[in-house]
């Protein structure tokens, strides 16, 4: 058995699968031996390739046992250049994700044999697996390339181009692109665990004299420890500045003996930077050094640093700051780079300056402190420092940090926030520093070009997906420009990013090694732009087909400042239809979040004060006047305070533009919401009482709702009552009274389809929303709401529920709705309790309403399904100017009968739609998908359309919805049988029993013989216009609600 497993790893043996169960599966455990064996034995696990991303020298065993004991908490290793556990595992199905449990996403794949599930972005399965025939090798496509299709220059995907005539090996692909990331990751370290001491002695005695400023800190014990070793240098004269906070008594008590003649400059307990800049103002030195509370010098440093600088004539000069507590991150040796860039870490400039000697010469030149920047005083000022000269570093531990310092208050005497006190003032200085502003302001963008704007960190699938949906839906007449601001992502995600520009050529990839977070990173991407119009777009965000021309159209007008689109939940509600305030001051929320879209009529024209910048459109001019976003807020609240900015720079407003909608999958992204209370306060502290325009009224009344109260969400406490977001109790506004006709109702349609884009494949959507457009024709309100919005927290403003019955069950509440069930497909899955559970119930299958009426005693009305005149009708197209065989459908994975007869049968099949892989020859499947908008050409200009029919719906009289779509478009029409489908559509659908029927109803010299000429077939569709279209069922189902409704009034 071993010489035949060798055998199987070296040799691309084709094999079936009882091989792999006898030696692998026999029990349903596996030890750790029968593991190793097995990746050792397997040819696709690359130690090599292992090994270099785990930093270790591996042989092929200790490869093997070392990924097995990965930690499976953290994003795991590659096995295998082309195996990428993270989208393996994200591609899966609930169920096979089930059935993996917590094994490892490697040896499950390699023991289930999922040959053909995709296993890395990078790689086409599919493809490769139809152009090879790989479904039997052993590791299916990715076994066969890595065995010989790699060396015999196959090809792996549709974008790597071919180099002497043969496709390059992705796998050298990849390893280049780890190469070039690795490259990028190299520069000053903060911290290092040793360092080679080297004593270098004051050889000379100093000449000048060193003004010394001590920023006391927090805590006396610490301050007097600072104090003390400042007062035991020697060997050179100085001043001793120091900055008195208010927080250290002893200290300052102490200082006139510890540190005779010291000035005492005050500070602020509060802020950074105030006592730094004073003190810095003061200085009368030739050099000048700054210590802060709870670091202590060694003796001799201050000579030993003056020696060197004056010995070697260097105005800036460094040794070691240790840290005993923190082995592994205990020396700070390293110093930026010569003109260091936005990438070089805040720790190393920030602990820079507590090692530094400057000369006041230098300083002069560049200037000290800047104010206004709180915590980013020293990452300022050690950038100005290394931009203008380079470092000298004296190798050994000078300064000795004894723990992390906090120049603050104690802890619980701090104010809530200290706007001055955060990380994100050193992002103020690198968005002044390392983004010309001025330059980017003299340049002339290009009109016809919309630049969209898309930073990530981390994440391939949702950033790929947003670029893909981009690309499908394209700029209309403008060019589409794409540039993704790599925020520092890992290896495996960099080289995913750098595949979009060799498939998208309007794509741009700019790398960064560290995470700017979102402000700063849309900012650092916009010297990348070329547009007129710049779009803000998530990572975590899918554009819908037509989203980006209305944007764009809404900055043709002058009075509009920016203009985001309709935000939607994937789950198909609402999640931002634009920024509104309360009355009375406080935090914006997003309006109608939660609600169905069609709520979000009435905001067209609407004025805004406050936009989301989660897809927001904005001049380009606009966008550098005002220097991007502010990145003193830190993933949140940074766009609220940008409209702020651009409305303070000119007169308009803003715009919700509904007729463009994008998906966004909020909370998606890492650490989204880590700093959500700090951004909150940050804002209130700029703008609480200066701009507050307390509009959410207006705008809930423009959609029809009334706010009628407010409530805090959860129950904040103490400090966090300050920033605690509020949200409006809303209510329908009162309708009017109706004398004559019908009230208007409010309509809730619920689908079982989720949201978009998924959902836009489903034929539930469409029908669904078809119906909306035909009640509101009768002066009714109707929104759709997809599967995972039935119980949204609107619905009790509903009047009427209209449950389509698809594959999943609507729970009705007895709560004063009317409630209308209609089945329209999966009879089998409804029973007796769930139709009871309706007011009414309706069955698009008259054999089954009549069946089941029967057998359960419940009133049950036959009501057939409907097409839609406006997407459906002949004069979409001409007759035969398509395809000669249309099918339009998914493969529902299994054989549908009606195109393995036509594929057998030799005919010219075109089919549109997903999962048919297995069933079918690639090249028969035109597209994954057909946009309804086209379907009703499509069908008019085929030669023939081929329609099927659940076994169940057949026997039960359900007749397909894509018979009304097809008859009513015109179409020729072949279809298994279904009871009653001659009354319903005369000869203009032909039933196939055989083969041959099929051969022959699609083949005919002339098919009016059997279809009838044009003009018959323009007359049917005309009758299925009248009497099947969707105005005839909101009539029948407005007539039935109205039944309903008037039984409840009687007495």
């Amino acid at each position: 058995m071993d010489e035949e497993l060798k055998r199987i790893a070296r040799g691309g043996l084709r094999r079936g699968r009882d091989l792999a169960r006898k030696v692998y599966n026999d029990s349903p455990l596996y030890s750790r031996a029968d593991d190793v064996r097995l990746l050792v034995d397997c040819p696709i696990f690359d130690h090599e390739w292992y090994a270099e991303q785990v930093g270790e020298r591996l042989d092929r065993k200790r490869a093997a046992r070392h990924y097995l004991e990965q930690d499976r908490a953290k994003p795991l290793a590659q096995p295998s250049p082309l195996f990428d556990p993270e989208f393996f595992v994200a591609r899966l199905s609930p169920r096979l994700r089930k059935q993996m449990g917590d094994q490892d996403p490697f040896l499950y794949w390699l023991r289930a044999e999922l040959w053909l599930q995709p296993t890395h972005p990078l790689f086409d399965t599919d493809g490769y697996t139809e152009r090879r025939q790989t479904e039997n090798f052993y590791g299916g496509a990715i076994g066969h390339y890595v065995d010989r299709g790699a060396r015999n220059g196959r090809r792996a995907n549709d974008w790597l181009e071919q180099v002497d005539g043969r496709f390059p090996d992705l796998r050298d692909w990849i390893k280049d692109r780890r190469a070039e990331w690795r490259a990028r990751q190299v520069g000053p370290q903060t911290w290092r665990p040793a360092i080679d001491r080297a004593a270098t002695p004051a050889d000379r005695a100093p000449a000048g004299t060193v003004s010394v400023i001590v920023d006391l800190g927090a805590s006396d014990e610490l301050a007097r420890g600072t104090l003390e070793s400042v007062a035991a240098q020697s060997g050179v004269s100085t001043e001793i500045i120091v900055i008195d906070r208010g927080l250290t008594p002893a200290a300052i008590g102490s200082a006139a003996d510890l540190v005779p003649g010291a000035r005492v400059v005050p500070g602020d307990p509060d802020r950074g930077e105030p006592g730094v800049v004073a003190a810095f103002s003061q200085i009368s030195g030739d050099f000048v050094a700054y210590v802060a509370g709870g670091e202590v010098w060694k003796p001799g440093r201050l000579a030993r640093l003056v020696s060197v600088a004056e010995a070697a004539g260097k105005p800036l000069v460094a040794d070691v700051l240790e840290r005993p507590w923190q082995p592994e991150q205990r020396f700070a040796v390293d110093v930026p780079p010569a003109s260091p860039g936005p990438d070089v870490p805040g720790p190393l400039m920030r602990v820079l300056m507590s090692r530094l000697l400057i000369s006041t010469s230098l300083l002069n030149e560049i200037g000290g402190p800047r104010a206004g920047i709180g915590f980013g005083w020293a990452y300022d000022l050690a950038l100005r420092l290394t931009t203008k000269t380079t470092v000298e570093v004296v190798p050994e531990v000078g300064v000795e940090r004894r723990q992390g310092i906090n120049p603050r208050r104690p802890r619980q005497d701090r104010l809530p926030l200290d706007p001055f006190d955060l990380e994100s003032w050193e992002d103020v200085v690198r968005n002044r520093a390392f983004i010309d502003w001025a330059a980017l302001a003299a340049r002339t963008p290009d009109p016809d070009v919309v630049s969209v704007v898309i930073p990530t960190y981390d994440d391939s699938l949702l950033t790929v997906g947003a670029v893909e949906a981009l690309m499908e839906h394209g700029a209309g007449e403008k060019r589409l420009e794409v540039v993704v601001w790599d925020n520092g992502s890992s290896a495996r995600v960099s080289a995913v990013l750098d595949s979009l520009p060799l498939r998208f050529p309007e794509v741009k990839v700019v790398h960064s090694t560290v995470n700017h977070n979102f402000a700063l990173g849309n900012n650092l991407a916009i010297p990348y732009v070329t547009g007129e119009t710049v779009v803000f777009l998530n990572n975590d965000t899918t554009a819908l087909a037509g989203w980006l021309s209305p944007l764009v159209s809404a900055l043709e007008d002058p009075e509009v400042l920016a203009a985001q689109p309709l935000l939607l939940y994937p789950s198909g509600s609402v999640q931002s239809a634009g920024v509104v305030f309360p009355p009375y001051g406080g935090l914006p929320y997003n309006m109608l979040a939660e609600y169905p879209p069609e709520d979000a009529t009435g905001l067209p024209g609407h004025r805004f004060s406050a936009l989301t910048g989660a897809a927001l459109a904005m001049r380009y001019r606009d966008v550098v006047a005002l220097q991007g976003f502010d990145p003193i807020f830190t993933n949140g609240m940074e766009d609220v305070d940008l409209c702020h900015r651009l409305a303070a720079l000119r007169s308009g407003s803003f715009r919700v533009v509904t007729t463009s909608e994008v998906v966004h999958h909020e909370s998606k992204s890492k650490g989204r919401f880590a700093r959500a209370p700090r951004n909150r306060l940050i804002y209130l502290d700029r703008w609480a009482g200066r701009v507050e325009p307390r509009d959410d009224a207006a705008a809930w009344a423009a959609c029809g709702y009334q706010v009628v109260g407010r409530a805090t969400a959860g129950e904040p406490t103490g400090p966090a009552k300050t920033y605690a977001a509020t949200r409006p109790i809303i209510a329908p506004m009162p309708r009017a009274s109706i004398v004559e006709g019908a009230p208007q109702l409010r309509w809730s349609i619920k689908i079982s389809a989720p949201g978009a884009p998924e959902g836009e494949r489903w034929g539930d959507t469409h029908f669904a929303r078809a119906l909306a457009r035909s009640l509101r024709k009768l002066g009714q309100s109707a929104v759709v709401d997809h599967h995972y919005e039935w119980e949204r927290p609107s619905a009790l403003d509903d009047d009427v529920v209209v449950t389509l019955r698809g594959l999943s069950r609507y729970f009705p509440s007895p709560d004063g709705r009317i409630n209308i069930g209609w089945v329209i497909s999966h009879p089998d899955a409804v029973t007796r309790a769930e139709a009871a559970g309706f007011d009414r119930l309706l069955a698009a299958g008259p054999a089954w309403a009549e069946r089941m009426s029967a057998r359960w005693g419940i009133r049950i009305d036959p009501l057939l399904q409907a097409t839609d005149p406006e997407l459906f009708n002949p004069d979409r197209a001409l007759p035969d100017s398509g395809h000669a065989v249309l099918f339009v459908g998914t493969s529902r994975d299994v054989e549908r009968p009606i195109i393995h007869d036509a594929v057998a049968a030799g005919l010219p099949l075109s089919v549109y739609g997903h999962g048919w892989e297995p069933y079918i020859p690639r090249h028969y499947v035109k597209a994954q998908h057909m946009p309804n908008t086209r379907l009703g050409a499509e069908y008019r200009a085929a030669g023939v359309v081929l329609n099927d029919h659940w076994a169940d719906m057949r026997d039960y009289g359900f007749i397909s919805n894509r018979l009304f779509d097809a008859v009513a478009s015109g179409a020729r029409v072949i279809s298994d049988d279904v009871v009653g489908l001659r009354d319903v559509f005369g000869d203009t659908v032909q039933v196939y029993e055989t083969p041959d029927d099929l051969v022959k109803w699609s083949s005919m010299p002339d098919p009016s013989v059997v279809f009838g000429t044009d003009d018959h077939i323009r007359a049917e569709a005309a009758r299925i216009h009248r009497d099947h279209g969707f105005d005839a069922r909101a009539r029948s189902l407005l007539d039935i609600a109205l039944e309903e409704r008037a039984k409840r009034t009687r007495p």
